[in-house]
């Protein structure tokens, strides 16, 4: 390079080198070829025209702001030079010879260790050596030429150009500008080696001049860095663009990582760098949409660690639940890809592609492959729950603004998904277990420090929540105990205020729960039961392939054969892939932690006092029940019983002791107290998960085998609980036959505990109207159920000779039609006679113990007639047509049932009305019947001999008994309609008037009416006995009408002994 004589002209030169440097990066349209300067170096871009014209360039604007004051005038002169292209590898020309660059050329020793480590720091040297060879530096000879000819003439002869921090502008901007370097990566592994180079180095050889050489080299490096993503055409228009996002997703000790230093510093730059605030945006929204594509197979983990890092950086966090996607409008099915955090909750085992990888042929994998891959699909949901609830935590720790709008995304997905417990739900319309289960899980997870078992901060979870502008909304919620219009009324009348933390937290997880793990346990209990129904569909389309072997129908036959067995392999798939996470006892023992204190809440709030756990409830609860508590949403109580009963079944290990104490209060309160909640199917599932935890299994007596036997509160309220429970549910023909089998088997089970009869015996003396309305349903019960059982023997028995005899004689639509009932019947029979045999063995429980209660007026006929109905049955003629194939299938074990029904006999047989109830029956007692059955429980050694005698005296008595009632009954002759019970057609012996419809009945048969119908029989409106009034006249005429008849048969009687002779003596006169 050629120098004007003066030193303007030296200037003037320099500063045109250094715009034509800067300008070589933007080259115009139509470039002027230059020679080369040197045949070792590229050839360089030439200068347009207009190279003279200020720039405009945001780097410069960044590199200016960023300059220290420290700095020296040259340094912040030097931020917009630029260096000509140099070779990435060492380059000699073969006449020129290798001179090894030493601190003896004109430099100090602190200015050769400058040019060293900055050398080391950039891998480069400015003459070939050596070191910088066998380091595979990269020599910048053109740069070298550039220092020299700015070096002032004269001075310093002996003195070299060298690298130092004044020319790190012109250093990095001739690095970068090379061809095949990647100047992001240059610059990260330039600030990585100054990092290493600062902390290896021992204290005593850095002095604060060489601390601050190395930190000006790593300002820069991080200057440049940001230029790198803001304009990424600076170094060249053939530069690849920064993509932010994957240098998020790199390891940040990997060379292409982004270290956390670094990122640090770019976020001190966010207010003066607007570009860099949307290249984040913009690499947060491709991180979530990559994401959105993946499932748990692919190497997701990446993505999850660049969201840790977010979180955990306020600038971060802050842009990035401010993006307009972090709260996207979407359908329900789509928000956990719209939305910004949804691709990463929607990772799980539940995918679809995952689970057809890992279970698809289940049937033909062994369980070691099943169980292995169960395992390692358990392990990396968990971690990523584990990573996920961190996430979230650091996020809301943020500031207040960002945490508001993190539980705003959690709202917004749970508020869409309702139609997740919906019956048949479309699931291609909701989102996706796996999404809702990682949800709630998180949401748990926020719950567990203000969750401690002594409940210190429960008294901060306000009740008022849903009236004080709450993210959840209930509006279409049916509520505890109040109507539509009522809740309407309650919620329109607002509370000043905010909602703490605890309670946003505590309300969106009780909701979490509800629509997310007991949802997703829901669609699991279905599939469970698809699969046996979809494998007897296939069974029977195979058998009858052999049909149309040679027919067109043959082909779409084996069509719809594929179908089904690929929807069963998808069932099976996805029933495993659901038992990965629900059968979790990580998951579970979270979910029943948040139960517990969620019961303990909503007992606390029932609670006189608000003090449960800290001092015992009162039974009854006050009535009527608090309007906050009426109001709340009802799966506030549905979801305890859902996770719960699904714990009782499959995952009973979870369970722990301190939450079962709770657990059985809370059941037996709002059992107890069955007003507080209307629907009866929230209070079955409580009756279902004390039935599970009694029953006896690897624990001795069940898991609550303990403190049902041993809590004072339990043996206080259980028997009356269940009792009470058992007389409401009478309404619910569908759901009553099942919460009736399961009392009868807890109260079975706790019979032996001497407490509970005591309490079964304080019922029948002191509320016994209680008492003999819940006797009366149970003698329903058994009257009902055990006669459709034997009827569907019955049947059974006709259909299975049908079947086997004449089944040469069938047509296929007959024989089809057959089986379908045969199956219909079998169904029946065993649900029936299942109910029907515990409830048999309850009858002679409680008859062996309280049989004065049995022994009623409203009663007695009842049970009488049940009893001697069902021995006909068993005993009488017709008994050959119960002989079915496998009884035991069916449940049905005609000598225990006979056993049991005997047995009730003798419990009463002392009791006068129940022997006089046996005669009066005359749809179902015969003497020879009892004969039969005597027969029986003889031949077959059922019964002691002193049983033998009581049930023989018994059949004594009631025969006598009948034979004096029969001619009581000839006595009266036919009696007049007036006095005849419109309902019994018998005499009637105390009238009364029903109040509406005006009709007269027996006051004890509407008393038994009343029992378990609480209605006017001949209007349907409702009626109480306290309502009717008794009709003295007519009994009046009644007594006077027997009386009369009885006297007339007397004196017929008493004319019949008199003498004959008398007689005509009289008559001679």
């Amino acid at each position: 390079m050629s120098s004007g004589p003066g030193a303007d002209a030296d200037a003037d030169a320099i500063r045109n080198k250094r715009l034509a440097r800067l300008q070589a990066f933007h080259p115009p349209p139509a470039p002027v070829e230059t020679p080369q300067e040197s045949s070792s170096m590229p050839q360089a871009s030439n200068v347009s025209s207009e190279a003279s014209k200020p720039q405009h360039r945001p780097e410069s604007r960044l590199l200016s702001s960023a300059a220290t004051p420290s700095r020296s005038p040259e340094i912040s002169a030097n931020l917009k030079q630029a260096a000509s292209p140099a070779p990435r590898e060492p380059k000699l020309s073969p006449t020129t010879p290798v001179k090894p660059q030493t601190p003896t050329d004109g430099l100090s020793p602190q200015e050769a260790w400058e040019d060293q480590k900055l050398g080391q720091i950039f891998k480069v040297a400015l003459r070939p050596n050596p070191r910088a060879i066998a380091s595979r530096y990269m020599i910048l000879e053109s740069l070298r030429k550039d220092l020299e000819d700015e070096m002032p003439q004269g001075e310093n002869p002996g003195k070299v150009a060298r690298l130092s921090v004044d020319m790190l502008d012109q250093l990095i901007l001739s690095i970068c500008g090379e061809k095949g370097i990647v100047p992001m990566d240059h610059l990260i592994g330039s600030w990585r080696r100054a990092m290493d180079i600062q902390r290896k180095t021992p204290a005593s050889r850095l002095d604060a001049q060489k601390i601050e050489i190395l930190k000006e080299a790593r300002r820069m490096c991080v200057n440049y860095v940001v230029c790198c993503i803001t304009v990424p055409d600076m170094f060249g228009g053939t530069q690849p663009s920064v993509r932010l996002d994957q240098r998020l997703l790199t390891d940040p000790e990997d060379d292409r990582g982004l270290p956390q230093e670094v990122l640090l510093e770019l976020l001190n730059k966010l207010n003066e760098e607007p570009d860099l605030v949307d290249k984040f945006k913009q690499a947060f929204r491709m991180l979530s949409a990559t994401l959105g594509t993946m499932h748990m197979s692919d190497n997701y983990k990446p993505y999850i660690n660049a969201l840790g890092r977010i979180a955990h950086l306020k600038p971060l966090a802050g842009i990035f639940v401010n993006l307009p996607e972090f709260l996207s409008d979407a359908e329900p099915q789509d928000l956990e890809k719209a939305m910004l955090l949804g691709p990463f909750f929607r990772i799980s085992p539940v995918q679809v592609d995952v689970s057809r990888q890992y279970f698809s042929n289940a049937k033909a994998k062994s369980g070691v492959v099943i169980r292995d891959a169960t395992n390692a699909l358990r392990m990396a949901s968990k971690a990523l729950q584990e990573e996920l609830a961190q996430i979230v935590t650091a996020l809301c720790r943020t500031s207040d603004q960002v945490r508001s709008r993190v539980l705003e995304f959690f709202a917004k997905a749970i508020n869409a998904n309702k139609k997740r417990v919906a019956i048949n739900v479309d699931h291609t319309t909701v989102a996706s277990d796996g999404f809702m289960i990682n949800m709630t899980a998180v949401l748990s997870r926020l719950c567990e420090p203000f969750m401690d078992a002594s409940f210190s901060k429960i008294d901060r979870i306000d009740v008022n929540y849903f009236r004080r502008n709450p993210k959840l909304d209930i509006g279409d919620e049916t509520k505890l105990n109040a109507d539509d219009q009522s809740s309407k009324e309650f919620y329109s009348q607002t509370v000043e205020g905010t909602n703490s933390f605890i309670t946003e937290i505590f309300f969106l997880t009780a909701a979490a729960y509800y629509y997310g793990l007991g949802a997703t346990e829901s669609e699991h209990e279905l599939i469970s039961k698809d699969i046996p129904e979809l494998e007897r569909h296939l069974e029977r389309i195979e058998e009858d392939r052999q049909k149309y072997i040679g027919t067109p129908a043959l082909i779409i036959l084996d069509r719809n054969i594929a179908k089904i067995k690929g929807r069963l392999d998808g069932a099976i798939a996805h029933r495993y892939a659901l038992e990965v996470v629900l059968f979790d006892t990580t998951v579970q023992a979270a979910a029943l932690l948040f139960m517990r204190y969620q019961m303990v809440w909503l007992l606390r709030l029932v609670d006189s006092t608000h003090q449960y756990p800290r001092k015992i409830l009162t039974l009854p609860l006050p009535d009527p029940p608090s309007k906050e508590f009426s109001h709340l949403p009802e799966y506030m109580v549905e979801s305890v019983g859902n996770i719960i009963s699904f714990v009782s079944i499959y995952t009973q290990e979870a369970l722990i002791s301190s939450q079962l104490s709770d657990l059985l209060v809370f059941a037996i309160t709002f059992l107890r107290s069955s007003k507080y909640i209307q629907k009866a199917t929230l209070k079955s599932k409580l009756v279902e998960i004390i039935y599970w935890g009694t029953l006896p299994g690897r624990s001795g007596n069940g898991y609550l085998g303990e403190l049902v036997h041993g809590n004072p509160f339990v043996l206080q309220h259980l028997m009356h609980a269940l009792m009470n429970f058992y007389i409401e549910i009478e309404k619910h023909y569908y759901e009553k036959f099942t919460v009736r089998f399961h009392i009868s088997k807890i109260i079975q089970l706790i019979w032996p505990n001497k407490d509970y009869r005591d309490k079964l015996e304080q019922e029948s003396d002191h509320n016994l109207d209680f008492f003999v309305r819940f006797v009366a349903l149970l003698l329903n019960d058994v009257t009902y159920v055990l006669d459709n059982a034997l009827t569907a023997l019955a049947t059974i028995r006709r259909l299975q000779d049908e079947l086997e005899i004449g089944e040469a004689a069938l047509t296929p639509d007959e024989k089809a039609e057959k089986e379908k009932a045969l199956a219909k019947a079998e169904r029946d029979a065993q649900s029936y006679m299942q109910l029907g045999n515990e409830t048999v063995i309850m009858v002679n429980l409680f008859t062996s113990a309280i049989g004065d209660s049995f022994v009623q007026p409203e009663i007695v006929s009842r049970l009488a007639g049940m009893l001697d109905y069902n021995l006909e049955a068993l005993a009488g003629p017709k008994c050959e047509n119960l002989r079915v194939r496998d009884p035991k299938k069916y449940k049905f074990d005609p000598r225990a049932l006979l056993v049991d029904i005997a047995s009730i006999y003798i419990n009463l047989c002392h009791k006068k009305p129940f022997i006089e109830a046996i005669a009066r029956d005359g749809r179902s007692y015969k003497p020879e019947i009892f004969v039969r059955a005597l027969g029986f429980l003889k031949r077959y050694h059922l019964k002691s001999d002193e049983d033998m005698a009581a049930l023989e005296k018994l059949a004594r008595k009631v025969k006598e008994i009948k034979k004096r009632e029969d001619e009581e009954e000839m006595e009266l002759g036919d009696v007049p309609e007036e006095f005849t019970d419109p309902l019994m057609a018998t005499l009637m012996e105390d009238p009364v008037i029903l109040p509406v419809s005006g009709a007269r009945v027996d006051r004890q048969t509407i008393k038994a009416h009343l029992l378990s119908d609480a209605t006017d029989p001949f209007n349907r409106s409702p009626l109480k006995i306290e309502d009717v009034i008794p009709d003295v006249e007519l009994k009046a005429k009644i007594d006077a009408w027997v009386e009369g008849r009885r006297a007339a048969v007397r004196a017929e009687k008493a004319a019949a002994t008199e003498p004959v002779g008398d007689q005509m003596d009289v008559d001679e006169d």
